[in-house]
């Protein structure tokens, strides 16, 4: 009996013990101020310009409800949905308690959505900025990586989603809404961190800018002289009126840590393909049979790549790329009748030589211009090793700008929209 009543006294004890537990650490929400975003910027007196936008549940709930703005941000007055405050420190998460003096509630990362770095410190290397990060145990490894075309700063302060009555929401689309144009390839925190230590890859992280003027700063576009080729821009440069003046498309490309260039949203679309990541997307094509017009199509990745890759005794590596692409058209500018067998044809293999072409380029900017890996063709490669000690020896990522990489592109339409013929139009008299 007094055996019984012990191990019932030991286990209420644990009861409360493991119960109370949760409890101890504990903040009611009222004492709780969530940062939303953080940009970072070289500082003037201190390593770092810390940025942060801090929600502001009052009105938040106010623009719910019908009675207050959606989305918009106040500076340092508070007047809308967030609150956006700034401070020069020597270390970044440490710079919180400087906050804190300004702040009357409890900062936390639990809910922090995207983490945007200036060019200019990226361009310095990352390394030393993110390992600090990485170990904070509110830190979330799922939050978006940018990179901002001038100040991050200016970006936060002026970037003002129209549409969103949480300020939390556009980051949460921005991870969706690649998949439905694939102009901009999304970097999660963690992923990009592993990529850092990566041996066989490089890292890639979208990049964002604020619209200067009224229609971007967009000169003539890349490929044929600003002709058919839609996606050719960086962000800011999309001539754009009105809305949100911030924008988010195309990719800066690293090296290790340092980023050493940037690829316009095309781009992305072939790095997308390469990799066997991209959805869909809406482009055009020259008309084979009609010069000076366009097709319009949309554009699906029917599976994934196929990539073979060999070693020669000499360390010569060779890569052959397949790429699988269902086109459907959606807009025939000189109405020929492309519905046909024969010209259907036509229209595949100008759509499989034009992508073809786009990812050869891609490749060779890869190669030549950055000597980044960004593909991961390196994830192909290792496989050709025994051991991980082998694989690290090889050092692939010195070899990749020597090796010799094509790609093939097989394009197969399957659908021709509303219609299932053109038919030519009766002209005007």
């Amino acid at each position: 009996m007094p055996v019984v009543r012990i191990l019932i006294l030991s286990l209420l004890t644990l009861m409360v013990v493991f119960t109370a537990g949760g409890c101890w650490g504990s903040r009611e929400t009222d004492e709780v101020a969530y940062i939303l975003s953080i940009g970072l910027d070289r500082g003037e007196k201190e390593r770092f310009l810390v940025t942060i936008s801090i929600a502001n549940p009052q009105n938040i709930a106010g623009a719910g409800a019908g009675g207050g703005s959606s989305g918009g941000s106040a500076g340092e007055g508070g007047l809308g949905s967030s609150v956006i405050m700034s401070v020069e420190s020597s270390a970044i998460i440490p710079s919180l308690n400087l906050f804190d003096t300004s702040v009357d509630r409890k900062l936390s990362l639990l809910h922090t959505k995207a983490y945007i770095i200036s060019e200019e410190l990226a361009r310095e290397g990352l390394h030393d900025l993110l390992l600090p990060l990485i170990r904070y145990r509110e830190l979330r490894g799922t939050a978006l990586v940018l990179i901002s075309k001038g100040s991050a700063r200016e970006f936060i302060d002026k970037n003002k989603p129209l549409l969103e009555l949480s300020p939390t929401k556009q980051f949460e689309l921005m991870r969706q809404l690649t998949g439905t144009h694939g102009l901009y390839a999304v970097t999660l925190f963690h992923n990009f961190y592993n990529d850092l230590k990566s041996f066989a890859v490089d890292g890639t992280i979208p990049l964002v800018a604020i619209r200067q003027g009224g229609q971007g700063s967009a000169g003539q576009v890349a490929g044929d002289s600003g002709g058919h080729v839609l996606g050719y821009y960086e962000a800011g440069e999309v001539p754009i009126t009105g809305g949100n003046p911030a924008q988010i498309i195309g990719n800066a490309v690293f090296r290790g840590d340092r980023m050493v260039g940037v690829i316009g949203g095309e781009e992305v679309r072939y790095l997308l393909m390469l990799q066997g990541k991209f959805r869909e997307g809406k482009m055009t094509v020259a008309d084979p049979l009609a010069a000076g017009t366009m097709v319009g199509l949309l554009v699906k990745q029917a599976r994934n790549p196929k990539i073979r890759t060999e070693i020669d005794p000499e360390g010569n590596v060779a890569i052959d790329v397949d790429i699988y692409l269902e086109p459907e058209i959606i807009g025939i500018m000189s109405g020929i009748n492309y519905e046909t067998e024969e010209n259907k044809a036509l229209l595949e293999e100008a759509v499989s030589l034009e992508i073809q072409r786009g990812c050869q380029e891609l490749i060779r900017r890869t190669q030549e211009e950055f000597r980044s890996d960004i593909v991961g063709f390196g994830r192909k490669v290792r496989y050709h090793f025994w051991t991980l000690p082998a694989w690290e020896e090889f050092r692939w990522l010195e070899h990749y700008p020597e090796a010799e990489v094509n790609v093939t592109v097989h394009s197969k339409i399957r659908r021709t929209g509303l219609q299932l013929k053109t038919m030519p139009h009766k002209g005007g008299g």
